[in-house]
């Protein structure tokens, strides 16, 4: 054995071209130990140094395990003669002509789990002194009893008096006593039945003597808990594996290690060797997704694989498409003796009556992830309650435990397969009025939270949130949180938000679906999440329109046009715009409909149509001052001072937009005020104020920052970018600042922040003719060219026109001459500044 792990190390470097001092550097393992291992047996290998060659040798898959294998072979049999030549001797240790070897046979296309291997053996391991117990827990179906069975085998050699085996039924209705268990043992250490003693403290003794002084692994398989385990631990020195969901942290010395599902890539390695290598390299997308199917679950693997190796004529594609039907996956699930349900059927079936309704609950309420605070209006019962039923939960291991959110609270949630057995137990056990109660119960307590959150965001810019309606109730301890952390709160509950609108639409529950989508939308705004957006306005929108809610409908079409906006589809959101607008004044909401008209001029100056934009913008000025909407007042100038400096009035752009700031700073509005500071730093450039340009950008910038909004942060870096370029001595700052709004603009996915600052990143860059600038300046004209934005079209050909010049190119006249041909035809005054410059 020694010489195949020497050889096999040999050749796995030769073949990746390592020397054994990088083959040293890369794995931590002095290549003197190298050396000494590719020698020959004299070397034996740590079960550490072994995983920590085979991933500095990138090794995987077959080859992985027969180098692991190897390793770890010579590893124990090198162990198991040291600890030979020291064994003791007395006439307490019956000599034994064959000693019990009670293992179940080993799986054969065991995968995985090699740190919960290499621990085991170290814990196990007869030279080092401490307790030598371990206990794996986790799920129904994760694969605890297979690790205990494989480790067991694997070893082998380091444990020559035996190894026992029993399984204590824990999970059942009928768990094994201690008692019979000790029996079983003892006969197995060849106790005559008639010479075992009455009672449980006797038979334990009497096993401690027995194994005294002799190397014997026992292994415990589905053990329910403390008080089956105890009476069973053994003398001192003896080896221990239990299994049981619950962790059983609470046993001396025990070494516990909790098991997750596999990785992606493990599974699909444990689906190929089931089912057939040629399966998976014929079709390895569907394999992927198949063992996502089955959330990485060892035993739901193992038999969709059992199936495919039982028909060829089947299709891994085809299985795959049968089991996304989530109604019927769990039958799906099952293949002859194997299944998934009955694991967690007998789970379900431990549950006291009032955990068991809660699951049920939960698992109609199909959130991702879910606080504390629910599971208690789920009940409709106080928090402690809650608590209870959610710690019997999770010592069922029907739940598991994320650990603190971003917001610092403790967070849960099912394996995916463990959610659908819930949610059959809803559907068979929850009536519809119950179901509807419960939710509208839980859904509230999420709006109550969303609206403590949106209080708090200093920014109130759409008025989607209808609250003319009876309060709802916030859970207290989690109100502070959402208080004094929104942000974070939003970005816990952002997809626990989006899935009970849909859930709250389709109950019927409209107005509470409205809501979370009406306070979130500041959120998702914020953060650039617009096509998470979308989705929950049309859902919403869809709701009021088949709840004849007209004002709802109005909101939510208002909403869905300025998010199209952002996600680049004008003509739609335009559309969606007047839509709201039209309907709001029909329904007698002049408020909701002086809100749509600022966003549809301010669309319209986004795209240059400079007019329109500016008699919108006046009339929404006028009306959202007479309806009382201050805030929205102050945006709306300020959009209105954008759209006068595009046309050249950079002075009363520079009034409006300073009475805007002053309206927002008398209403609090920091959103207000940044977005106000920004346009004046707009105007004041156009006035060729550079340094109150670049304070007013930085003003802006920080105001951003204070309220977490990301976009407003990024379009704010690129207007400071902006006026530091036009000081020559600052370009390097203004590109890095530039550059920095960039990677937000790019990390939130929005595409035309992102072209905006190419072309503000290519402008500095022509200024000092740094390599690149015009290749920049290209891939934004053909961001405005695509989506029809006339106005940035003109200005990014300007720019390229300048870098033609430079290089001496004719084409440079021609881009002159389509820029000021698209200013003229759009009325900005852009246009006059270069009549001397284009061809007549």
């Amino acid at each position: 054995m020694g010489n195949a792990f020497g050889v096999l190390l040999r050749r796995h470097r030769i073949q990746r071209q390592l020397t054994q001092e990088v083959l040293a550097e890369r794995s931590g393992v002095s290549s003197r130990s190298i050396r000494e291992m590719e020698r020959g047996p004299g070397r034996s290998p740590r079960p550490q140094t072994i995983e920590q060659l085979a991933t500095a040798l990138a090794l995987t898959g077959d080859e992985r395990a027969e180098f692991t294998d190897a390793g770890h072979a010579l590893f124990w049999a090198n162990r198991a003669v040291r600890s030979g030549r020291n064994k003791p001797s007395g006439g307490n240790i019956r000599a034994v002509d064959s000693p019990p070897w009670q293992l179940p046979a080993d799986l054969p296309d065991f995968v995985g789990r090699g740190e919960e291997l290499a621990l085991i053996g170290e814990v196990l391991d007869p030279t080092v002194r401490g307790a030598r117990l371990v206990v794996a827990s986790g799920p129904p179906g994760v694969g605890k009893t297979a690790l205990a069975i494989h480790a067991g085998h694997r070893l082998a050699p380091l444990f020559p008096d035996g190894q026992l085996y029993a399984t204590l039924r824990g999970a059942t209705s009928d768990p094994a006593d201690p008692s019979e268990v000790l029996a079983q043992l003892l006969r197995m250490l060849g106790v005559d039945g008639s010479a075992l003693p009455a009672g449980v403290d006797a038979r334990a003794g009497l096993l401690r003597i027995r194994l005294a002084g002799q190397r014997v692994l026992i292994v415990l398989d589905d053990a329910g808990g403390y008080r089956q385990v105890e009476p069973l631990l053994p003398a001192e020195g003896v080896a221990m594996i239990v299994t049981s969901r619950l962790p059983l942290t609470g046993l001396p010395g025990v070494t516990a290690i909790d098991l997750r599902p596999l990785p992606d890539t493990v599974a699909v390695d444990l689906f190929a060797r089931v089912a057939g290598v040629a399966r998976v390299r014929a079709e390895p997308v569907a394999a992927t997704e198949l063992v996502k199917v089955c959330g990485g679950l060892p035993l739901a693997v193992r038999i969709v694989a059992a199936r495919l190796a039982a028909r060829p004529h089947w299709a891994v594609g085809a299985l795959t498409e049968r089991l996304t039907d989530e109604r019927h996956r769990l039958d799906e699930l099952r293949h002859g003796d194997l299944a998934v349900r009955p694991g967690l059927q007998l789970a379900y079936q431990g549950l006291s009556p009032a955990t068991a309704r809660v699951f049920a609950l939960l698992g109609g309420l199909t959130v991702p992830s879910f606080p504390e605070w629910p599971v208690a209006a789920l009940l409709d019962a106080e928090p402690a309650a809650g608590a209870a039923a959610l710690e019997e939960l999770l010592d069922a291991r029907l739940l598991d435990d994320l650990g603190p959110d971003r917001a610092g609270q403790p967070r849960y949630r099912f394996h995916a397969v463990t959610q659908l057995y819930a949610r059959e137990r809803r559907e068979a056990e929850i009536g519809r009025s119950e179901w509807v109660a419960a939710l509208a119960r839980t859904a509230g307590g999420w709006l109550a939270l969303a609206r403590q959150a949106q209080d708090h965001l200093h920014s109130d810019r759409f008025h989607l949130d209808d609250r003319s309606g009876p309060p709802v109730v916030a859970d207290p301890r989690t109100a502070a949180v959402a208080a004094h952390r929104p942000i974070e709160w939003f970005e816990a509950e952002r997809e626990s938000i989006a899935t009970l609108v849909q859930a709250c639409a389709e109950t019927g529950l409209t107005a509470t679906a409205r809501g979370l989508v009406g306070c979130s939308t500041d959120f998702y705004d914020f953060r650039g999440y617009y096509d998470d957006l979308r989705r929950i306005l049309e859902t919403a929108l869809t709701a009021c329109r088949q709840a004849g809610d007209r004002l709802g409908e109005a909101a939510m079409l208002r909403g869905l046009g300025h998010c199209l906006v952002e996600l680049d589809d004008m003509d739609e959101g335009l559309a969606m715009l007047h839509a709201a607008r039209v309907l709001a004044e029909r329904v007698g909401d002049p408020s909701g409909a002086a809100l749509a008209r600022r966003y549809i001029g301010f669309t319209l100056g986004l795209i240059g149509r400079l007019d329109e934009a500016e008699a919108e913008m006046r009339v929404a000025v006028r009306e959202l001052r007479l309806t009382g909407q201050r805030s929205a007042e102050a945006v709306a100038l300020a959009s209105l001072g954008f759209v006068l400096r595009q046309r050249g009035d950079s002075a009363e752009a520079v009034d409006i937009l300073r009475a805007a700031s002053l309206i927002a700073r008398s209403c609090g509005d920091r959103f207000a005020q940044a977005y106000s500071s920004r346009g004046l730093s707009g105007a004041f450039l156009a006035q060729g104020k550079v340094q109150e340009a670049q304070r007013a950008a930085r003003r802006s910038v920080t105001l951003f920052e204070q309220i977490g909004d990301l976009i407003g942060t990024a379009q704010s870096l690129r207007v400071l970018g902006e006026a530091l370029a036009h000081e020559p001595h600052r370009l390097v700052e203004a590109e890095r600042v530039l550059g920095g709004a960039a990677a937000l603009f790019r990390e939130r996915g929005h595409s035309w922040g992102l072209a905006l600052t190419e072309l503000s990143l290519g402008e500095v860059e022509l200024g000092r003719d740094a390599e690149g600038a015009t290749d920049r300046l290209h891939r934004s004209l053909r961001y405005w060219t695509d989506n029809q934005v006339p106005a940035l079209q003109a200005r990014t050909l300007v720019a390229l026109a300048s870098a033609a010049e430079r290089a001496g190119d004719p084409d440079a006249r021609r881009l002159l001459a389509s820029a000021h041909r698209i200013y003229r035809e759009l009325g900005i005054p852009a246009a006059s500044a270069l009549n001397d410059t284009v061809p007549p």
